[in-house]
């Protein structure tokens, strides 16, 4: 039996009419099980708006942001293949995280044996000694052949990486000159992959000369958009004095916000990452980060990419 349906011109409401033209008055009749177009379903709409909003804010966010205009920009970035990794030994330093950051560090890198085009380069700082006297170059080259190569040539020396130690009477000063560490390595590495482990604590006062933050350095390596500094970072060595411990704290995060004012300004890219306090959650953190750090396969990029974009438009969005 056909449908009942009823005119919305004169009330008719006899059988469905053919061509779903009303009988009685010639208006036409829409069935009562007809389903509406697709356009104006909710199912519709819903999603679409969604988009809509998610795009119209990431596009907002492009002109309003810079760092989340950057980072867009840098989507399309070819691989990165120059690595440089810095590592601070000072006494303040946890033996534990440093050893834990070795064997992340090494596991990395030997996803690149065989690959020639790849290179790195390890820098301590925080030897004994001041500025230059403080800063020793581990490894410096392209990524070796074979196993046996990269077992003597690059693991081995990085194994042999010590927290800072001196005896009694030695009378050469511990020092921290990170400052003097970024305004020295900054300007050699522009266009690169910098990642930096360290608890950011400047500290030269020990020496003839102190070094002032080096917003300069910082800035000349920014100018080429394709570099970038990723801080692994751990919680400063604490003691039993509240008062200083908050000092500690407020002169890292002094650091942290300088530099991320600068990244907000576009002049340079830079993400901090802090290592967890827990010694059992080191590791796996360690090695998650320096995996988006030092990509080795399309999927690392395409992972590390996203996961920038969508960390700084988070961080954007929250001010």
């Amino acid at each position: 039996m056909a449908n009942l349906n009823k005119c919305p011109q004169c009330g008719y409401t006899g059988l469905k009419p053919s061509g779903g033209l009303c009988p009685k008055c010639g208006a036409r009749v829409k069935s009562r099980n007809a389903s509406p177009p697709f356009f104006v379903r909710k199912g519709f709409y819903i999603p679409f708006l969604v988009l809509l909003i998610i795009g119209g804010g990431i596009s907002y966010l492009f002109f309003t942001s810079e760092d989340v205009a950057t980072e867009l920009r840098q989507i399309r970035q070819p691989m990165p293949n120059r690595f440089f990794v810095g590592i601070d030994v000072s006494a303040t330093i946890s033996t534990d995280t440093l050893e834990k950051l070795k064997d992340a560090v090494t596991d990395r890198l030997r996803n690149f044996i065989g690959d020639a085009s790849v290179s790195y380069r390890i820098l301590t700082f925080g030897n004994p000694g001041c500025a230059e006297q403080s800063l020793h170059t581990i490894v410096s080259a392209q990524s070796p052949d074979d196993p046996v190569t990269f077992g003597w040539q690059v693991e081995e020396k990085i194994r042999e990486i010590r927290v800072t130690k001196i005896a009694p009477r030695d009378t050469t000063p511990l020092t921290t000159p990170f400052y003097h560490f970024l305004e020295t390595v900054l300007p050699e590495r522009s266009g690169g992959r910098v990642i930096i482990f360290s608890d950011l604590m400047n500290d030269d006062s020990d020496c003839p000369r102190q070094f002032i933050f080096p917003e300069a350095a910082i800035e000349a390596f920014g100018a080429d958009k394709n570099g970038e500094i990723i801080f692994l970072y751990p919680t400063p060595h604490l003691t039993g004095n509240t008062e200083l411990n908050r000092r500690t704290l407020a002169r890292q995060q002094e650091f942290i916000d300088h530099m991320k004012t600068l990244g907000s300004q576009g002049k340079v890219r830079v993400f901090f990452h802090h290592i967890p306090d827990d010694p059992l959650e080191r590791l796996s953190f360690i090695k998650s980060e320096l995996k988006n750090a030092i990509p080795a396969t399309a999927f690392d990029v395409i992972w590390e990419r996203t996961s920038k974009v969508f960390n700084t438009i988070v961080s954007a969005v929250r001010g």
